[in-house]
């Protein structure tokens, strides 16, 4: 039985394309899978989900979903989750529970306890690790002890990196022991477009130039600053460059006023989230995508880029340093660094031969590294060994 907050179609970010990914492959290799999670207008309460039984009787939290009411949001909502699966307990009897992040630490626990079996707790990221070390204000204080407190409750914790394994250990008080490390995957099969859709996004989206593509939360940690510091410098030798930036979050407005204050409003075009065919079609197209995170416990978008064979830019921090390899697989630079980024763009910019091998080699790593069937066996079989422990 999993407990996510999010799964689709509800997604906020990497993490409910994780779960989904991860159920759906757990559920083809022959395991039964149950799925607790939030209401969604537009699916059922309750219905099977390629192989995976799906169950979203936890309603959404009347409050809005803004920084002030993050903590009771929250708290509703994994209140909502815990009755949701104690239910289903009446009929589904789990072998083990595994929980995703601190929105679902107290249905987590809750529902552990009352199966009688393990808990497995994912840690995508910390509150912490946002905030490069530090706890801004009570929001994050709060965030930071619950995730103390799942970490020190579970009885096994997984993350998607070697990074993020000592961090936990480090935050939490947990030995590596109870860590184990089993990296995110992306379906190469899904993650694929076609030539004519990416000429299309060309035409769509570039000025008849460098095709540059950021995608994901418009968030400080995501370094999107430092992608618009680096911007004058790659427009200086390569003018009918372009830059689109296809997501939104909480610095949404400040990244576009910024554009305009910096005069690059030519230059940087921020889409908003994209449909998928449109995004998988736009990354194909990028003469390079561009990763610029000052924190990134994994780096999903990186496997994305591989996936349809653009060129990588990437900083080397947490979960992308096990990915982008300089030379091998693309060019990671030092996080925070604009003219690190900016040489490095124009890099791949001046040798599109040798930004296409790296891109070769990173999708042939990719089928085999970061396959998801791979990855859900991994994660049984660590199910496996606390199950026959717990016994």
């Amino acid at each position: 039985m999993h407990i996510s907050w999010e799964y689709p179609p509800l997604v906020y970010g990497g993490l409910g394309r994780h779960v989904h990914a991860l159920t759906v492959a757990q559920a083809a290799a022959g395991h039964e899978v149950t799925v607790i999670t939030q209401q969604h207008p537009e699916a059922p309460r309750e219905h099977v989900l390629e192989g995976v039984q799906v169950v979203r009787e936890a309603p959404t939290p009347g409050q809005p979903f803004v920084p002030d009411y993050l903590i009771p949001w929250v708290t509703d909502l994994d209140d909502a989750l815990a009755v949701s699966a104690a239910g289903q307990l009446r009929t589904v009897h789990p072998e083990v529970v595994h929980c995703h992040d601190w929105m679902t630490t107290r249905s987590g626990i809750s529902t552990a306890a009352l199966a009688h079996v393990p808990l497995i707790a994912t840690i995508h990221a910390t509150e912490r690790g946002r905030h490069q070390g530090y706890l801004p204000g009570h929001i994050s204080v709060t965030v930071d002890s619950i995730e103390r407190l799942l970490s020190q409750q579970a009885t096994r914790l997984i993350t998607c990196s070697s990074a993020m394994r000592s961090e936990v250990v480090r935050q939490f008080d947990v030995s590596a022991g109870k860590v184990g490390v089993i990296p995110n995957g992306v379906d190469t099969d899904v993650w694929q477009t076609s030539g004519p859709a990416r000429e299309e996004a060309r035409r769509r989206w570039s000025r008849h130039g460098p095709l540059l593509v950021f995608t994901g939360r418009l968030e400080a940690e995501k370094g999107i600053f430092t992608l618009l510091d680096a911007m004058p410098t790659v427009l200086a030798e390569q003018p009918t460059a372009r830059l689109i930036v296809a997501g939104q979050g909480g610095q949404s407005d400040r990244f576009d006023e910024v554009i305009g204050e910096r005069g690059l409003g030519e230059a940087v075009l921020r889409s908003g989230w994209l449909p998928e065919a449109d995004l998988r079609a736009l990354i194909g197209a990028a003469d390079v995508v561009v990763i610029p995170s000052l924190y990134e416990p994994f780096g999903l978008v990186a496997l994305e880029a591989m996936a349809l064979g653009a060129p990588v830019v990437a900083a080397a921090t947490g979960g992308l340093g096990d990915i982008i390899r300089t030379g091998e697989t693309g060019i990671a630079v030092s996080p925070g660094d604009p003219g690190a980024f900016a040489a490095a763009v124009l890099d791949v910019l001046r040798d599109q031969g040798a930004a296409r091998e790296r891109a070769i080699r990173a999708s042939a790593e990719l089928r085999v590294r970061y396959n998801w069937r791979t990855i859900a066996a991994d994660t049984v079989d660590l199910y496996q060994r606390e199950i026959d422990c717990f016994q």
